[in-house]
């Protein structure tokens, strides 16, 4: 199988000298955050940051950044160090520099520290692997938008707060050493020079956005800085970056932990390098995850997260075993080097090689770049990385939009962003996971309820009698309905118990329509369980619309709470369900239609006919008898004659389609005395559905032929019953038209 992605070009057809400008611009665009990165990682040490944390940054640039490009399906798979994992990172080397046993100049101790940094990553690329194969991964994109905003604007303002002793002057890790009381005066001249950087990177893209900005802003940084200290040698600046040894592949540094098993050190902090590792594991793999699917909506591609985070974890494992940093998908670099136009993972190898090359040669003119330099582009870059959403919701709450939902996203921002500054990455994670959770719990107990009505807003499709319809105008009200939506699980059940007890006293039938929900839980069970008890006890009728004994929310409760609750109270659809309630609500008043035999000459056919006339009609109507189940006519009959019901009922359903599961839609239910039929005989159309018999009922047809035969021997017997046929139209149009209304107000 290839391991090119699905939408790159086979390399030959590609333009080298694209590929190449590519490459040169994700080395320009990704020199200053790679030599960053190393000072943030080492930042405990002081001076000795630099000699540590930059070669350690340029080769995971150049290995893992390789192996990433190599088994990546991405659209464009640049990765380098990232400041999430970075500064996790950075704790592990702060607890072992706090520690009394290590010495920064005894090549021991920095052996074991090099050690103990290089099985964090790897386990960061183990946990990465894990992630990917159990599937797991996928579970990043739940993580609500507070949350996840709160966290990327907690990581933005901990690597800008490491990056201001450089932008003061003061040298990288001091802030750790003395605090901020004992700091030493901040120095205008580096300020000056860090200010300026950034006016140049920030400027640049506005006169041309093909400048490579970055580089651009570094030389010109570094030339200010020059300038002052040549011609204001009284005015004090920051230190340069500093000697830098080459950046190498390091095979041994594992060689602590089989040539020194019992050193102290080691075994003190080891616990602490693994965690730190599954906390980089974790807030990688949810970056990686988010910024792939930027990438996927920016270049319209779409990539399988589980591989890239395979793929991203044995960078990571490369990585560490080399004694490089842990990595992330960049994403500002990958999208510079496509508009530069990159195409294909060339660009990536050339711009690998082109870090190798400076990583090799070039590292005493890095030496040369001063470190406020360096931090002015950072700024930048940890400027633009604050979470966008969550500064458009900060103006919406500005400009006096200060709902409730907004309130409470910004509190969850704030509350995570907090949680990161103060008590770090571990704790961080631990409350996003808890608040992920509260939220989540949150929407789903509100959202599970997602509209009520009553009766009255949606009768039921059962054609009722005059005077069974003038008593439902007023009864349908005692039905209440709640319509679910999404899962009913453990915490979200209780909002039922909740709905429930606010009903009106008057209300007699509460219908769940469970047509959206996803899934019901044994907690979910067991309050439907309790809820019809508790209602059957109030005299209350409990109705779970879409619930059947042989579909799958049936086959849950039968599991939880047996049988009994899908057989008494489900029913197969809204509608179904609200014909029982219906009828039900007849019954209180003494009402049983669907009970009732209705005379052939009280039927609806016969309204406004006298005595003779009834007598006359009646004996040209044909009577049949049908059994429970019994089909009157089928979808497609002839419609040549229509029908009146005096006993039982008749359900006009869609077509039964052979080899089919799916629920048959009912169109209409008629009661004894109302007519069928009607519709096809007038316009002389076939049937449009299939009426079959609900129980034992009884019809009389009367066919066209008759009512032609009438038209010639009694007109006004003629004209009436046409008169009773529109009349019987018009009752269920409006009846449709006022239910319509209902359900809009």
């Amino acid at each position: 199988m290839s391991l090119l992605p699905a939408d790159t070009a086979p390399l030959s057809s590609m333009r080298p000298w694209r590929e190449l400008w590519a490459g040169m611009a994700g080395l320009f665009i990704s020199l200053a955050p790679v030599l960053t990165m190393g000072l943030l990682a080492f930042a405990a040490l002081g001076p000795q940051a630099a000699a540590l944390g930059i070669p350690a940054s340029f080769v995971a640039t150049v290995v893992g950044g390789t192996v990433f490009a190599l088994l990546s399906r991405g659209p464009m798979p640049a990765a380098g160090p990232s400041a999430a994992p970075v500064l996790a990172l950075g704790t592990v080397v702060a607890r072992v520099a706090a520690d009394p046993a290590f010495a920064v100049g005894d090549p021991t101790s920095v052996a074991g520290l090099l050690a103990l940094v290089a099985v964090a990553v790897i386990v960061m690329g183990l946990c990465q692997i894990v992630l990917g194969l159990s599937g797991l991964v996928r579970l990043a994109k739940f993580v609500p938008q507070p949350v996840l905003a709160g966290f990327m604007n907690g990581v933005a303002l901990l690597a800008l707060l490491a990056l201001l002793p450089l932008m003061f002057g003061w040298p990288v890790g001091a802030l750790q050493h003395l605090g901020w009381a004992a700091m030493p005066a901040v120095q205008p001249a580096t300020m000056a020079v860090g200010v300026f950087t950034i006016a140049v990177m920030l400027g640049l893209p506005r006169l041309n956005r093909r400048l490579p900005a970055t580089l651009i802003g570094l030389l010109a940084g570094s030339g200010a800085y020059a300038l002052l200290h040549t011609a204001a040698p009284q005015w004090t600046l920051g230190p340069l970056t500093g000697e830098l040894p080459m950046a190498w592949p390091q095979l041994d540094t594992l060689a602590p932990f089989l040539d020194r098993v019992d050193d102290p050190l080691l075994q003190r902090h080891l616990a602490a390098a693994v965690f730190a590792g599954v906390v980089m594991a974790l807030i990688g793999t949810l970056e990686l995850v988010l910024n792939g699917l930027a990438m996927d909506q920016a270049r319209h591609t779409r990539t399988d997260p589980r591989r890239e985070v395979l793929a991203l974890g044995a960078a990571n494992m490369a990585s560490g075993v080399v004694g490089g940093l842990p990595l992330l998908l960049l994403r500002p670099r990958a999208l510079h080097m496509i508009d530069m136009g990159g195409r294909s993972r060339a660009g990536l190898f050339i711009c690998s090689v082109l870090f190798a090359l400076v990583g090799l040669v070039g590292m005493k003119l890095l030496a040369l770049l001063p470190q406020v330099v360096l931090a002015g582009a950072m700024v930048i870059v940890y400027l633009i990385s604050i979470d966008r959403w969550s500064l458009g919701l900060a103006a919406q709450w500005w400009r006096g939009q200060r709902e409730a939902d907004v309130q409470l996203a910004l509190l969850v921002v704030l509350l995570v962003c907090a949680v990161t500054l103060v008590l770090g990455f571990p704790a961080a994670v631990a409350a996003g996971a808890m608040l992920s959770m509260m939220l989540f719990i949150r929407s789903m107990n509100r959202s599970l309820v997602r509209t009520r009505y009553t009766g009255n807003a949606l009768p039921s499709r059962r054609i009722y009698a005059a005077a069974d319809e003038a008593r439902l105008g007023t009864l349908r009200a005692r039905a209440t309905v709640l319509e679910l939506e999404g899962a009913l699980f453990f915490g979200s059940a209780d909002r039922i118990a909740e709905l429930s007890d606010e009903l009106d006293a008057d209300c007699h039938a509460l219908v769940l329509d469970f047509r959206r929900v996803s899934l019901i839980d044994a907690s979910g069970a067991v309050v439907l369980q309790q809820l019809g008890e508790r209602l059957a006890k109030r005299g209350m009728l409990l109705l779970l619309a879409g619930v059947s004994a042989d579909n799958r929310h049936g086959r849950v409760l039968a599991q939880f709470v047996g049988e009994r609750l899908a057989a008494g109270h489900g029913m197969p659809d809204i509608d179904q369900a609200m014909e029982r309630a219906e009828l039900a609500l007849l019954a209180q008043t003494g009402h049983a239609p669907l009970r009732e035999v209705v005379p052939i000459e009280q039927v609806s056919l016969m309204d406004g006919l006298d005595p003779a006339q009834r007598t006359r009609l009646a004996a040209y109507l044909q009577p049949r008898r049908l059994v429970a189940g019994e089909c009157l006519f089928r979808q497609g009959d002839p419609g040549d004659r229509l029908y009146v019901i005096t006993s039982g009922s008749i359900d006009v359903l869609s077509a039964l389609v052979p080899g089919s599961t799916a629920l048959r839609q009912r169109y209409v239910s008629l009661s004894p005395g109302m007519m069928l039929g009607e519709t096809a005989m007038l316009d002389g159309g076939g049937r449009s559905g299939e009426a079959v018999a609900v129980g034992d009922s009884e019809v009389h047809s009367l066919d066209d032929q008759t009512l032609l035969h009438l038209r010639d021997q009694d007109p006004l017997l003629y004209a009436q019953v046409y008169r009773n046929v529109a009349l019987h139209l018009s009752q269920r149009l409006r009846a449709a038209a006022l239910a319509w209304r209902t359900s809009t107000r």
